[in-house]
């Protein structure tokens, strides 16, 4: 296979938010980029002046073996048509297959060493003596301790690595050379106190000519951004509109505590019902199209509204029974019910920016339309992505919020930014 293309830099995510908050690092800066929810099926798919290329694995949720499988074969394609620099993205609280993904990227390059920098020191996610901090707390002593899908029970990243590669690790600490790695110490862990920490690692990988595969999170990418070379253009901003509409997906405690600040500061809020989230096909019935049609009218009747879908875990787990359900089932069928609402407001051309919380949110939107590539166009908030959709003919603006990030204020800040002043 051969490839004469600009991209210079591969970039492999777990979660579409992942690949959106990485990407809009290099989008910030004028740099081409695109981003795919899977490999392109040819070639011509990248756009010629693309320099960084973000892939959606959608390998969190998998099982070990799968997720290696395929961020292998990404690997060994993105090998096959010379791209230069791989970076495996991580999710900055270690959630994921994190140890085989990681196995996938040497195997799949035939690198020696992977070097991964998982800090995230400007939201308060620190690595210290090889143990990852949350605003100061282990690891597995925060909010990601108690994740409902994927709950991180370690702090110390061999370890966490450990349960699914026996691959060796070093832990190297900030003021530390790359001097004494063993050959068979093949996971480079790099200590995050900073984000000069990360800055100064990534001089030291290119003063070494070992700056081909790197892994940890969008503090990485932001960094990386101004240490390659790339052709920068003018970035762009997002647009406002008459409507903002929050839908959440996410059963994380910080959005938890976002949504209901919003509340308490004007924003209105609907509950879905189990059947709204769960029913499979309630929106090819009467009843779930008057829904569509009353989330409408709410839309434009109240300029900042929330709609989320957090359960009643009785009313869930009685559902859940009758109707054969397994959590992989909900973990669909949520996204898909937030999907069906942005799909309507699409076909109705209505100018409403959706802000979608929760990893598979707005993956759930696209496999939902069947649309694979979307436009990111900047960060309204640090982490907070903005993006361009084509859906029905129209362009639909959306943003982006991994279910742990930001401030407790962070969608009153951005509804204020997004609409229009009257």
């Amino acid at each position: 296979m051969s490839y004469f293309g600009r991209v210079k830099l591969l970039i492999i995510a777990d979660d579409f938010t992942g690949a959106l908050d990485t990407g809009i690092q290099f989008v910030n800066k004028g740099i081409a980029t695109q981003v795919f929810t899977k490999m392109p099926e040819a070639i011509g798919d990248i756009d010629e002046s693309t320099e960084v290329l973000v892939i959606d694995s959608e390998t969190r949720p998998m099982p070990a073996a799968k997720a290696y499988d395929t961020v292998k074969n990404l690997t060994g394609w993105a090998k096959a048509i010379k791209i230069p620099v791989i970076f495996k993205k991580t999710d900055s609280a270690l959630r994921g297959n994190i140890g085989s993904e990681l196995q996938a990227v040497l195997d799949g390059s035939g690198h020696d060493k992977v070097y991964f920098l998982p800090g995230y020191p400007k939201i308060d996610r620190c690595t210290v003596n090889g143990t990852h901090y949350i605003q100061g707390q282990l690891l597995e002593k925060s909010v990601f301790g108690q994740d409902p899908f994927e709950p991180v029970k370690l702090s110390y990243i061999p370890d966490i690595i450990a349960q699914q590669t026996a691959l060796k690790c070093a832990c190297v600490k900030h003021n530390e050379a790359l001097n004494d790695i063993k050959s068979d110490e093949r996971i480079v862990i790099c200590d995050v106190e900073k984000h000069k920490d990360i800055e100064e690692r990534l001089d030291e990988l290119q003063e070494k000519d070992e700056l081909c595969i790197i892994a940890g999170c969008a503090a990485l990418a932001e960094a990386l951004a101004d240490k390659l070379r790339f052709d920068a253009a003018k970035p762009q901003s997002y647009r406002k509109s008459e409507n903002f509409l929050v839908e959440c997906g996410s059963l994380n405690m910080i959005t938890q505590n976002q949504l209901d600040y919003a509340e308490e500061h004007g924003f209105s809020r609907i509950h879905m019902t189990v059947e709204q989230k769960l029913q499979k096909d309630y929106y090819s019935t009467q009843e779930g199209l008057e829904f569509l049609h009353k989330m409408q009218e709410e839309c434009e009747k109240d300029r900042c509204l929330i709609i989320d879908s957090i359960d009643r875990e009785e009313d869930k787990k009685g559902f859940m029974e009758a109707n054969k359900l397994t959590m992989n089932d909900v973990r669909a069928l949520i996204p898909t019910a937030h999907g069906h609402i942005a799909d309507y407001l699409a076909a109705n051309k209505q100018d409403t920016t959706i802000l979608m919380t929760g990893g598979d949110t707005l993956m759930g939107y696209m496999k939902l339309i069947g649309c694979t590539q979307i436009t990111p166009v900047c960060e309204i908030e640090q982490g907070v992505v903005v993006s361009n959709l084509k859906n029905h003919g129209f362009v639909q603006q959306i943003i982006s919020k991994s279910g742990g990030f930001g401030t407790k204020d962070v969608l009153v800040k951005i509804a204020d930014k997004i609409l229009n002043q009257k």
